[in-house]
């Protein structure tokens, strides 16, 4: 039954990593900036939403779907799953979460165990979450993303099967456990363009058919939006813009997601618009200062662009974090400090990977 309570909500959630150190940095005791993958998110989920997120590579996006699955300790802020904060979850809480919150990851070609049948791969799922009637199941799920007659690929090893089989059945294996809560991580980057568009079409089909919700993280902004109702832009660990789908389409305010609206492809010769003239690379996510993430990138820098910019409604619905939308006397920016010493301690050894 549903409450009114959010099915996802992240509360300022920061994922730092520590540097790897030297011997000479060990015995001299240096301390090593802070990586800051995740710097500060925060993002509501309903039932039967699908939100997305959007970012250049090294942006977080990733950091972030494996911090709210589990798989990094959070350095700070919250995540609350129908409205339970899973920093006070036990065993059992962790296995019902892991039964509610299922993954599709980015690369079906290595995504399933290849000495693992179809049907072996979906049947772990359940015996995993002691779930009956698994023979129906297994047959049901197949049908519902299109591989059809299930009789025809139960007993196929992933090497018979096509890159867009091969995700169906990764799909599947994150359906079948009917989930409240589906992230999905570039889903459909490492196929081919029909396969792209009959992957997002089944999604698109599913979330409407079992009302699951959906995080989706990608680069492709023509793929979100093909899929997400929201769209959160993220840059440098950091959202700086939300909107409607086809509001940040129409309209987008921060010059970051100007610049990525403007480099989606245009499939039309003849049209004639103007380049992209985004310069440069993001800064290295490493000790970052108060600052505008995007300043040594955006043509309408401003002083007070050293100072962090106030995340504010700029129209209803409409979100940014940019110097450019509000009168700073009525705003104060929120703390971006570094975590304590505590948290330095307790912190992962990095991974440069987004």
């Amino acid at each position: 039954m549903n409450d009114g309570t959010p099915v996802l909500e992240i509360r300022n959630l920061k994922k730092y990593f520590s540097q790897s150190t030297s011997v000479l940095d060990t015995l001299l005791r240096r301390r090593q900036d802070m990586i800051q993958a995740v710097d500060g998110v925060s993002l509501t989920l309903h039932e039967n939403e699908s939100h997305g997120v959007i970012g250049e590579s090294g942006c977080g996006k990733s950091t972030l779907l494996k911090t709210l699955i589990g798989l990094h300790e959070p350095t700070e802020g919250q995540i609350l799953f129908h409205g339970r904060d899973v920093s006070e979850f036990g065993r059992s809480d962790w296995k019902e979460f892991r039964s509610n919150v299922q993954i599709i990851f980015q690369d079906p070609f290595n995504a399933l165990d290849p000495k693992m049948t179809v049907k072996e791969t979906l049947l772990e799922s359940l015996k995993i979450h002691g779930m009956d009637d698994r023979e129906r199941r297994v047959e049901q799920v197949l049908k519902r993303v299109e591989l059809q007659p299930p009789e025809k690929y139960v007993d196929r090893f992933p090497r018979q099967l096509s890159g867009g089989e091969k995700q169906r059945v990764s799909i599947a294996r994150a359906l079948i456990v009917e989930p409240d809560l589906i992230l999905a991580d570039e889903p459909v980057s490492m196929l081919d363009v029909s396969t792209q568009a009959a992957i997002l079409n089944l999604l698109s089909d599913l979330m409407e058919d079992v009302g699951a919700s959906m995080l989706y993280i990608s680069h492709d902004l023509s793929t979100v939006s093909y899929i997400c109702q929201e769209i959160n832009v993220m840059y440098l660990g950091r959202i700086i813009e939300r909107a409607p789908t086809q509001e940040l389409l129409d309209n987008p305010r921060h010059p970051y997601a100007q610049a990525l609206i403007n480099a989606i492809p245009i499939p039309d010769p003849h049209h004639g618009r103007e380049r992209t003239t985004l310069e440069g690379a993001p800064r290295d996510p490493i000790g970052l200062d108060q600052g505008c993430r995007f300043r040594d990138r955006c043509g309408k820098r401003m002083d007070i662009c050293e100072q962090m910019p106030a995340f504010v409604e700029v129209e209803d619905g409409v979100e940014t974090a940019c110097h450019l939308y509000y009168d700073h006397e009525e705003h104060v920016p929120a703390s971006d400090a570094m975590p304590d010493e505590s948290m330095t301690n307790t912190a992962d050894v990095a991974t440069r990977n987004d």
